[in-house]
């Protein structure tokens, strides 16, 4: 539930979806939902260059690196309209990526999908696992944080040296930053 800009208390249904392991045939909508993420990642940093011209094959790099057993789907009818996945490293993990297609967001989707990963990990005895959502993507901070993702435990700070606009915020232990 939530208000809307009216303060109309509005009640989201959760979609009935399956999440399940990824099956090899999944590939082609899991390779469609990677080219949906990355339009997003172009939209928020407003930059079409992200991903080069066929982002869908890095789809495929991920599996060949994290393997079909640490990825799963989310299942609607007969279409699949999300994936997430976990890169494991010996007692530690990184949920990557977690995308739902366009038409699917909001609809209790990516929840479904990140506790399927969270219990999987809990399972595993992963000592500490993370998410590093990309720094514009404020609604995906606060979808995770409500998932309870909230503990800092990395921070990246870079340089640009190119001619990018970034927008100016937030700020961090007294320290105004850019993102």
């Amino acid at each position: 539930m939530w208000c809307d800009k009216l303060g109309v208390l509005v009640t989201i249904m959760a979609l009935p979806v399956l999440v399940r392991n990824y099956q090899e045939s999944d590939h082609e909508a899991c390779r469609a939902l990677w080219r949906e993420l990355t339009e997003k990642h172009r939209e928020i940093y407003q930059d079409p260059k992200i991903g080069g011209e066929h982002p869908e094959g890095y789809f495929d790099k991920h599996l060949a690196k994290v393997g079909a057993d640490n990825i799963w789907v989310a299942v609607h009818g007969s279409e699949v309209v999300g994936l997430a996945g976990l890169i494991v490293e010996e007692a530690e993990a990184e949920i990557e990526p977690i995308v739902v297609s366009k038409s699917y967001r909001g609809k209790g989707v990516g929840k479904r999908l990140v506790e399927e990963v969270v219990s999987e990990a809990r399972k595993r005895k992963i000592r500490f696992l993370n998410v590093e959502p990309v720094a514009r993507n404020v609604e995906m901070i606060r979808f995770l944080y409500k998932l309870g993702f909230r503990t800092l435990g990395n921070i990246q700070l870079f340089m640009c040296f190119s001619d990018y606009v970034w927008k100016e915020g937030p700020e961090l232990f007294g320290c105004k930053f850019n993102y």
